[in-house]
């Protein structure tokens, strides 16, 4: 990637005064988004700072919200005039100011920031140009569509992604994490440095630089690639439809061989060797699995804790809880046993949050995306290596749960029948895609060492899921329990 900085410029909203934009104000607004992350923390008050530079007809800057009793919340929010209709994403910025609106969503500023990629900057504008050279024809491309054809994409919620016609996607980073965004980082490393075609293209990104030496991504251009939808939609409809006996789609994804082989290519490319210490692989030492099984020790403890309180609420599943709760010295001397384990192995960046939602599917291919890692950690956890098994445990129990929604979406009535149906399909598609990613990704699953890692996270992501279920959908605690079991049964650590 090549860089340049965005030139500074007059205001671009006329009478705009960032000082005199109320505070209140600006919490209303955001609290009407739906990026904010401070909704339930309590709130002691909002500014907007300016960002050195322009960028068509924006106001650009940083809404800074201060939290009581903790750090402050920044996110990029550049700001225009308020067309017609755009209540929900604006905001009242006093007399002098008026009714201001959120640029992030109006095609005119998305087609100007396409443009300053493509193009680049002059001068010592806060925000710094990074544009990919080996996509550098395509960029120009994405740069040429009309505004009109330049719409906000649904669903988003952390971000907010713009569709650039047919050929791009572009994405603001609201909420803005001081550091490496290693979703540049690795997409980046993909399209520049392999030959790895699973993942959109960088085309080019927006980087914060302040003036006290901090700096944040705050937005980023990937190629755009037809599809059929996420990888969750297009197999839980696939398989609802098989259940219930309905026509084979015209088009088949065979989720398991196709997202085993991309995956395994995806992890085989983030394992290039090309001089860069952020990515070059390192050995998976005895100090770096003891540090990766003591993580996943603390926490099926605090899973555990909470299934013991979640015994009462939920009857029906009284005898799988009992069991695991009987259980608990042996799952804890499981975990203990890995000490015994040899190490080995490669550490190596990986996509961090994988299941099927992550990956779009593309006729009967998949395309692999948001490489950003686990929302809730921080950028350098993040950005660190670890084993690719753990993306792998990601897709495996992603499996499990849709088998478990299909069979849901079909209801009581389905019966038994459509339980085994669905439990058997996850089996096998667990199955074919293990078979696949060991080919493409060159990592032996015979060996004992990598087998047992790999139950180590199937179970730490199994325990996540158990917390998370038991706290927000109460409904589902039964998918990660019975996987939990399951897998320990087989190890027989739960008799």
């Amino acid at each position: 990637m090549t860089s340049s900085s965005s030139s500074p410029g007059r205001t671009p909203v006329d009478g705009f005064d960032a000082a005199s934009v109320p505070s209140a104000a600006l919490i209303e607004f955001a609290g009407r988004q739906r990026w904010f992350a401070g909704r339930s923390e309590p709130v002691a008050g909002a500014r907007f700072e300016p960002i050195a530079g322009s960028i068509g007809a924006a106001e650009l800057g940083e809404l800074v919200v201060a939290i009581e009793d903790g750090e402050a919340q920044r996110y990029f929010l550049p700001l225009v005039a308020a067309p017609e209709g755009a209540a929900a994403h604006s905001l009242d910025a006093g007399p002098a100011g008026g009714l201001l609106a959120d640029a992030a969503r109006d095609p005119a500023f998305a087609a100007a920031v396409v443009a300053c990629l493509a193009k680049g900057g002059e001068g010592e504008g806060a925000l710094v140009v990074h544009r990919s050279q080996a996509a550098a024809e395509r960029l120009a491309a994405v740069a040429g569509v009309p505004a009109s054809e330049i719409k906000v994409l649904s669903g988003e919620q952390s971000n907010t992604s713009v569709g650039i016609g047919r050929l791009g996607i572009l994405k603001f980073y609201r909420r803005l994490r001081d550091g490496e965004q290693p979703e540049l980082e690795v997409t980046a490393f993909l399209t520049e440095k392999t030959g790895f075609t699973g993942a959109p293209a960088l085309y080019g990104s927006l980087e914060l630089r302040r003036p006290d030496g901090s700096h944040a991504a705050v937005a980023a251009l990937f190629e755009r690639v037809a599809n059929r939808g996420d990888a969750w939609a297009v197999v839980t409809d696939d398989l609802v439809a098989a259940l219930s006996g309905a026509p084979a789609p015209a088009e088949t994804f065979d989720a398991g061989r196709t997202l085993g082989r991309r995956t395994g290519e995806m992890h085989a490319a983030l394992a290039t060797r090309t001089g860069d210490p952020a990515f070059d692989p390192e050995a998976l030492d005895a100090a770096s699995l003891q540090k990766i099984v003591a993580e996943a020790r603390h926490e099926a403890g605090e899973a555990l804790d909470v299934l013991a309180r979640e015994a009462e609420r939920s009857p029906e599943l009284k005898g799988e809880i009992d069991r695991l709760l009987a259980a608990r010295a042996e799952i804890d001397g499981w975990f203990a046993g890995f000490t015994a384990v040899p190490s080995g192995g490669w550490r190596t960046r990986i996509h961090g949050d994988y299941h099927l939602g992550q990956v779009l599917v593309s006729g009967e291919d998949a395309v692999i995306l948001d490489f950003e890692g686990e929302p809730g950690r921080p950028l350098n956890e993040r950005r660190a290596k670890t084993s690719p098994l753990r993306d792998v445990a990601g897709m495996l129990r992603s499996f499990d749960y849709a088998a478990f929604a299909a069979r849901d979406r079909l209801g009581a009535e389905a019966g038994e029948a459509a339980r085994e149906a669905a439990d058997a399909w996850a089996a096998r598609t667990s199955a074919d895609f293990l078979k696949a990613w060991e080919a493409a990704s060159g990592v032996s699953l015979v060996d004992e060492a990598n087998r047992r890692l790999l139950d180590l996270f199937v179970l730490q992501k199994a325990f996540y899921e158990l917390r998370y279920e038991a706290a927000m959908r109460p409904a589902w605690l039964s998918i990660p329990l019975r996987g939990i079991v399951s897998l320990l049964e087989k190890r027989q650590v739960v008799r």
